[in-house]
């Protein structure tokens, strides 16, 4: 398929999944298209935009360090596995996020709120690991990995609690909430000034 058609099919597939406004700002905001964003989306229209959003698992809430508030962050479109969706589709917008929207996963945030820590987890087991990845974590459908499921230890556990490490060089932990659907946790990777929450999570396993 084209890429021009690919770009239609995907905004098409984004629209059948998320609601047509929805599917708009998020294909917006994945291609960092911030004119055209606040062009067509008022202030207000966007804040109730992404609150559908991450109620659809489409978006998170990040509280970097330095910041006493939650802020929104986009999620890669990994949510479509879990629809009917062309591998073709999920992959042309995968790799946009892979471009625009990466880096901002290695950011340092104190934490990190998701309504499904899995969809995070199933981009970052097909794009960030390259040797292994152990996991301590509920239920985890891994088929869409191919071959490279063959690479994850899981460890089922059924409290609240889920954490994992990636290539020893990504960590991270997340907490379902009381009374809540929602998922509250940290993410890091190996850099020089977290090491020590690697470090801690890898032994934690290492335990179970």
């Amino acid at each position: 398929m084209s890429k021009n058609l690919l770009d239609k099919a995907s905004q098409q597939a984004l629209s059948e999944v998320l609601g047509y406004d929805e599917a708009r700002i998020y294909y917006l905001i994945l291609n960092k298209k911030e004119q055209e964003l606040e062009k067509e989306f008022s202030y207000s229209k966007r804040y109730r935009l992404m609150k559908s959003l991450f109620e659809i698992e489409a978006v998170g809430k990040v509280k970097p360090e330095e910041q006493d508030f939650f802020s929104y962050i986009l999620l890669p479109p990994s949510f479509l596995y879990f629809k009917k969706i062309d591998m073709e589709i999920i992959e042309y917008l995968e790799k946009i996020y892979l471009k625009n929207h990466f880096e901002a996963l290695n950011k340092r945030f104190s934490q990190i709120i998701l309504k499904d820590e899995k969809i995070l987890l199933i981009f970052l087991l097909k794009y960030f690991m390259k040797e292994e990845a152990r996991l301590s974590i509920d239920e985890f459908k891994l088929d869409f990995l191919g071959k490279k499921k063959n690479m994850i230890k899981i460890t089922r556990r059924k409290d609240r609690r889920k954490i994992g490490v990636i290539d020893n060089k990504l960590a991270f932990e997340f907490v379902s909430m009381f009374n809540s659907n929602e998922n509250i946790g940290y993410l890091s990777t190996n850099k020089e000034d977290n090491r020590e929450y690697v470090s801690m999570i890898e032994q934690e396993i290492n335990r179970i």
